[in-house]
């Protein structure tokens, strides 16, 4: 790059008169223009991870020890480390409470403070060109759509804080190469922990580091190493500490994230690699359609002969052999490239496969590199990349007009998918009808679908539309299973509708056991060979005890108490066939003491035996194990209700206790 009598950052810095630091006003302010419109949004995809209805993030700042040693997804799956995303939002619970306005509006916060420090980290490493080079960079970058994912998605302020995080440490290592401040070289070392600890993407700054400081160019390659080492322990401490913490992950990966897990030859990783880059380059000049998820089969495996495998793979070499001839002269298309190339790496699928295939969060530091291309190309076009202290306005309207051209598609395009991010399904049915080929995309849509519904019944509302709701679920999970065929969880879903939305409403006794026989046959596509699929083997049990199939129900209740030994409904369900159908009250007895080891705590093996001796008009120990619930449960009405309607005649002092816990209201008689 060219060098300048000064590198040093200066208010004189201007463009027609402007001070530098009415730049930095419009950068915020366009910044609001762009995304302000997030604000209103509520919480959407995978927010749960970080944010909504988070049980350790509602705790406020009482929980950021505990955020500190704990993984970042802990529900049924536990992975990642990433402390300092989950921290920003305890912090927030703590003032706001559970507010997703407020931190839409904390997430474009974090975007411009991004961006006002590229601003000056450009400046800086641009000095020896025209500012309008880093100023247009900028107003690229603000806009571009492929952003709009990071920003207005909270669960992606990972991506955000990691890449804020980075930028401070290249910030700090640029002030150490002017002045040779040891603490300089601490702040950056600091920087790229927490980035590191956002989002372990920072990885690739440990290349784009001495990338910048060799184009730089004031810094001598024995410093540059050492930067190099420094930045590298810094990864290695932040990659290897969780580990001392925190037992080992439990992360599964899915053929529908990424064919590459299952079949990794190198044939596949190129066809899909190559693909992955050429689809980047794509929504970085044409940036439609955007979409919530990706996965198998949006990017396909085809054979390396492919047009498109073809053309990507020319394309990426010559932009690296273009950058390499320029890397001696420190050009700043050299430098763009090349820094694009480094960032895109990690989600190429060609270094490792990428959860997703790919994603436009995944260009979010990369994008940098394409902004600085084309903001150089267009002054280059009109020769007005070179450095002059004030930039006229004849330069700004040769330049702006074709600028324009980008900036207000680009905007228009990001302020109209924002609000898109609004809730689960405003962003789940605006990209279906791009998303034909994903498989989880589909089934995420049915599997957001059937928990609305879910959650009506369990409050006792049958939803509007509900068969059609529940037709339009089953349409999606077979979507799913039609783009790949090995999607066990649709089989297993499609089932459960079936039994728990469609069987409810069927009169007709004929037509319920085909309905069951249909879910029969999608749990057993759900069990593949040696599976271990506990929710599908469970349901297959369910099913056959409601269509009568007794034996066959405890066949699978005994496999599904073996996949998971403490779902004690399992056994309490395989207890009572064995007590209510097969004649067999000393087997059901033995189950439920069985409970009664797994759960102790639990009322419900008391209930069943109890239950079973009432059966067989055996009144004095069924009050005796129901007591026994009731001693476990107080709050179980039912059982206190059983109760008080024994021991009404029976103990006065009994009755008013199983009266008071049934809830039941005195009756008060008036004198006439």
């Amino acid at each position: 790059m060219k060098k300048a009598e000064s590198n040093t950052l200066s208010a004189s810095v201007k463009m027609n008169g402007l001070n530098i630091n009415v730049l930095y006003l419009v950068i915020v302010i366009l910044c609001f223009i762009v995304y302000g419109n997030s604000i209103p949004n509520h919480y959407a995809m995978d927010d749960e991870l970080v944010s909504y209805n988070n049980q350790r993030v509602m705790q406020g700042v009482k929980a950021i020890p505990g955020i500190w040693t704990s993984f970042y997804a802990e529900g049924k799956l536990k992975y990642e480390y990433r402390p300092v995303v989950k921290t920003t939002f305890a912090v927030e619970n703590q003032f706001f409470g559970q507010n997703p306005h407020v931190s839409h509006l904390i997430n474009i916060l974090f975007y411009a403070l991004t961006v006002l420090i590229l601003f000056k980290i450009l400046l800086k490493l641009f000095a020896g060109y025209s500012p309008l080079l880093s100023f247009m960079t900028i107003l690229i970058f603000i806009v571009h759509p492929v952003h709009s994912e990071v920003v207005t998605s909270l669960k992606n302020r990972d991506e955000i804080l990691s890449f804020l995080g980075c930028i401070i440490s290249l910030w700090f290592l640029l002030r150490n190469a002017d002045t040779s401040k040891l603490k300089y070289l601490i702040y950056a070392f600091i920087s790229y922990l927490l980035a590191y600890f956002s989002k372990s993407s920072a990885i690739v700054f440990v290349a784009v580091f001495p990338l910048v400081l060799y184009f730089y160019g004031k810094t001598s390659v024995r410093k540059i190493g050492l930067v190099f080492i420094i930045i590298l322990i810094a990864m290695l401490a932040a990659r290897f500490f969780p580990k001392t913490i925190l037992p080992a992950p439990d992360r599964s990966v899915y053929f529908f994230e990424n064919p590459l897990f299952f079949y990794p030859a190198l044939s596949n990783k190129v066809s899909i690699g190559l693909l992955s880059l050429l689809f980047y380059l794509k929504i970085f000049f044409f940036p439609h359609p955007l979409v919530f998820y990706y996965g198998y089969n949006m990017i396909p495996i085809l054979p390396l002969s492919n047009p498109w495998i073809i053309g990507s793979g020319i394309i990426y070499l010559a932009l690296f052999i273009f950058a390499m001839t320029g890397i001696r002269r420190k050009t700043v298309l050299s430098f763009s490239i090349l820094y694009f190339l480094i960032t895109i790496s990690m989600f190429s699928n060609l270094v490792k496969p990428a959860m997703g295939i790919v994603a436009e969060r995944f260009v979010y530091a990369a994008s940098l590199g394409f902004c600085i291309a084309l903001a150089y190309l267009i002054l280059k076009i009109f020769k007005a990349e070179k450095n002059t202290e004030v930039v006229t306005n004849k330069t700004i309207v040769k330049v702006f007009l074709p600028l324009a051209i980008i900036l207000i598609p680009f905007s228009a395009k990001t302020i109209i998918r924002n609000p898109d991010w609004d809730t689960h399904m405003t962003l789940y049915r605006h990209d279906m009808k791009y998303l034909d080929k994903s498989a989880k995309a589909n089934a995420l849509i049915a599997s957001h679908m059937m928990l609305e519904v879910n959650k009506s019944l369990s409050n006792g509302q049958i939803p509007l539309n509900f068969r059609e709701k529940a037709d339009s679920i089953v349409y999606f999970f077979k979507k799913s299973i039609e783009v790949n065929p090995y999607y066990y969880s649709s089989y297993n879903n499609i089932g459960t509708v079936y039994i728990t939305f469609y069987a409810p409403l069927e009169k007709d006794s004929a037509r319920l056991q085909n309905l069951y026989s249909e879910a029969v046959s999608c749990f057993e596509k759900a069990i593949p060979g040696k599976s271990v699929y506990f929710d599908a083997t469970f349901n297959l049990a369910f099913t056959h005890e409601k269509m009568g199939h007794y034996r066959k129900a405890i066949k699978y209740y005994a496999k599904a108490v073996k996949l998971n030994p403490a779902y004690i409904k399992a056994w309490s369900n395989m207890a009572n066939i064995y007590n209510d159908y097969l004649n067999s009250m000393d087997t059901a007895m033995v189950l439920n003491q069985e409970i009664m080891k797994k759960d102790p705590a639990s009322d419900v093996p008391y209930v069943n035996i109890g239950t079973y001796y009432l059966m067989r008009a055996d009144t004095v120990n069924a009050i005796k194990y129901f007591e026994d619930a009731s001693a476990k449960v107080p709050s179980n009405k039912v059982i206190a209700g059983i109760l008080y309607n024994y021991f009404q005649n029976r103990d006065a002092a009994k009755a008013e206790k199983y009266r008071v816990l049934a809830g039941i209201p005195t009756v008060t008689f008036l004198n006439q």
